[in-house]
């Protein structure tokens, strides 16, 4: 026995060996081994030559460049600027607190003199005679509702018209018409011209 014969089961291998071969489906076998495409070789073929290139290329060919280092220095207005807010800075650090002067916080409640206090009263008379509804003359209410005039009935007229002239506009009534894209290509002429240039 083979080493593949001791890991079947035997029932399986017994099953396979009196199995009817009539009753088995029809398979047929299809061996599939797809070959690189055209653009697939291409791609590599360009791959291997950039590799190649990038391996045997002579560094001797290149130019020697010196890097220069930059630095901007900051101008006059930059200067004065930073000065500035130095001292402003150390100004409000070193600030002496012992040069204040103590003050007393002072809550002052001002009190409403006689005049205010006549224009409080008459305006609360004046709110208590309104709630109160004295005085009040009974009005009967009038709606108007005042019809258009002959300019406003003519322009509604005239919209009208030219909305259902819209409406019914007869597209058969209309010349058929045929567009022309005009884009002239340049001349020779023109074209070395912009070569040259």
């Amino acid at each position: 026995m083979s080493k593949t014969d001791k890991k079947v089961d035997p029932t399986i291998l017994k099953s396979i060996s009196s199995a009817d071969p009539k009753k088995l489906h029809h398979v047929s076998t299809e061996e599939k081994n797809p070959l690189p495409s055209k653009a697939v070789i291409a791609q590599e073929k360009t791959e291997k030559e950039t590799l190649t290139g990038i391996e045997t290329f002579n560094k001797d060919q290149l130019r020697k460049a010196a890097t220069e280092e930059k630095t901007v220095l900051p101008n006059k207005d930059v200067i004065a600027l930073e000065k500035t807010e130095q001292q402003r800075l150390s100004g409000i650090e070193n600030f002496n607190k012992d040069q204040l002067k103590k003050a007393e916080t002072a809550d002052k409640t001002v009190l409403p003199n006689k005049e205010d206090l006549e224009k409080e009263k008459q305006e609360l008379h004046l709110r208590k005679s309104i709630e109160k509804g004295a005085n009040l003359k009974h009005v009967s209410t009038e709606e108007h509702n005042p019809l258009p005039d002959k300019d406003a009935i003519n322009a509604e007229k005239r919209e009208e018209n030219f909305k259902s002239s819209i409406k019914d506009f007869n597209r058969r009534s209309l010349k058929h018409a045929d567009t022309q894209e005009k884009n002239p290509l340049p001349s020779k002429e023109a074209i070395e011209a912009e070569k040259k240039a």
